[in-house]
């Protein structure tokens, strides 16, 4: 007797199962053509691309597909050179997400206003100008720092401040090229579903002369500055205004708590200084532990072990007690002390000198700059220009 044969609809796979196997061998690659060198890719997932000699993303042979959202991967490419050989899941999903009690009635008060143009210029990349000079053009472009007033925002408690976007600058010719894009994967869902928000935007300016470089800058309030130079010379000596904070921020906070002009204050990713307050002294670099800031020449500060780090050293035969260090300091290190004369000889002073309080001196040089004696010094590098004593009365009229 034969044996009973199972049903067909048994032996047959399931479509989700077939896509399921399908999507298991799947893989990711990058079309060369529309690959722009952003790296984002490679930074966000390192498992699967890497930046190669012709400045260009690849996919790695061993990579890890299965690691990431396929369309999260997808997502981040600003120029769509990121391809997915299987099936690609829909945007982020946002009816998973939990509803905020009681959005009905705060997105009611948005309801009815209206869009803030400048806004809504700036989430297509139009918010920009251009400074021309004798020896380099230098042009300043704006992102949003608002979420749109949009339904979803409200039902699913998204943030009104905009996260901070990526971004990417380049020539291609005459042209000039920055392209930028939402990072943060449920405000880029927003993009799927809002008209007016799209998720990512180039923006080409065209320069038609000879120019020798670029340097760039892209901080934590969405600005970006790009100086393009004429000539070699200008490239060479090219100073940005102040320090700069770079994506590297973990946000950890030592930077702020050392800065002695309170140039940095904190934002939701990484820290910013303001550079009508930074004098350039390095000290926040010098603490920083993650090799976050670069100087005003675009160069990394060295950190230095917090055991090492110079401290402030007064020379007795030259201190006439005059206070103005201790005035100075922002961080309570110095100290006027009476003078003690064992060795019976003349010194300039009448009955005190400065004194170093080790543990609060943050190495920042202030002192130094307005000791008209020059009795007092940290001995590290000199990294910007003289501020003399005209800091004194900043420090004290604005601060």
């Amino acid at each position: 007797m034969l044996p009973e044969r199972a049903p067909y609809e048994s032996k047959k796979m399931s479509e989700s199962a077939i896509q399921e196997t399908i999507n298991e061998a799947a893989e990711f690659s990058v079309d060369p053509e529309l690959c722009i060198a952003c790296d984002a890719c490679c930074q966000d997932f390192p498992e699967v691309f890497y930046m190669g000699d012709d400045q260009k993303a690849h996919a790695l042979d061993d990579q890890q597909a299965d690691l990431y959202n396929a369309r999260t991967v997808v997502d981040v490419c600003p120029t769509s050179a990121i391809l997915f050989s299987g099936e690609l899941p829909p945007a982020e999903d946002l009816a998973n997400l939990e509803p905020v009690p009681g959005w009905e009635a705060e997105w009611a008060l948005w309801r009815g206003v209206e869009e803030d143009q400048l806004e809504r210029e700036r989430r297509y990349g139009r918010d920009y100008n251009v400074e021309e000079h004798d020896d380099h053009i230098l042009v300043k472009l704006h992102l949003p720092t608002r979420v749109p007033a949009v339904r979803d925002r409200f039902q699913f408690g998204m943030p009104e401040e905009m996260p901070e976007y990526g971004s990417h600058v380049y020539r291609q010719g005459d042209s000039l090229l920055i392209t930028a894009w939402v990072k943060d994967p449920k405000i880029r869902a927003l993009t799927h579903t809002s008209s007016s928000f799209p998720g990512q935007f180039t923006t080409s300016l065209d320069f038609n002369r000879d120019l020798v470089g670029f340097d760039v800058r892209h901080d934590a309030h969405g600005l970006i500055e790009v100086v393009l130079f004429k000539t070699a010379a200008k490239q060479e000596s090219w100073q940005w205004m102040s320090h700069f904070i770079t994506t590297a921020c973990t946000a950890c906070s030592i930077c702020e708590r050392v800065c002695p002009t309170n140039a940095i204050t904190s934002g939701e990713e990484r820290y910013f200084i303001d550079p009508d307050l930074c004098i350039n002294c390095s000290v926040c670099g010098v603490y920083c532990p993650f090799d976050a800031i670069n100087d005003n020449e675009q160069v990394v500060v060295q950190k230095i072990k917090p055991k090492q780090v110079p401290k402030a050293e007064v020379y007795e035969e030259l201190c006439t007690g005059c206070e103005f260090c201790v005035d100075v300091c922002p961080f309570e290190a110095l100290e006027m002390e009476g003078l003690v004369d064992a060795g019976g000889y003349s010194l300039p002073q009448t009955s005190q000198i400065a004194s170093v309080i080790d543990k609060n001196c943050v190495s920042c040089k202030l002192c130094e700059q307005v000791c008209i004696k020059d009795a007092i010094v940290v001995p590290r590098p000199h990294q910007f220009e003289d501020i003399g004593m005209s800091f004194m009365s900043y420090l004290t009229d604005e601060h």
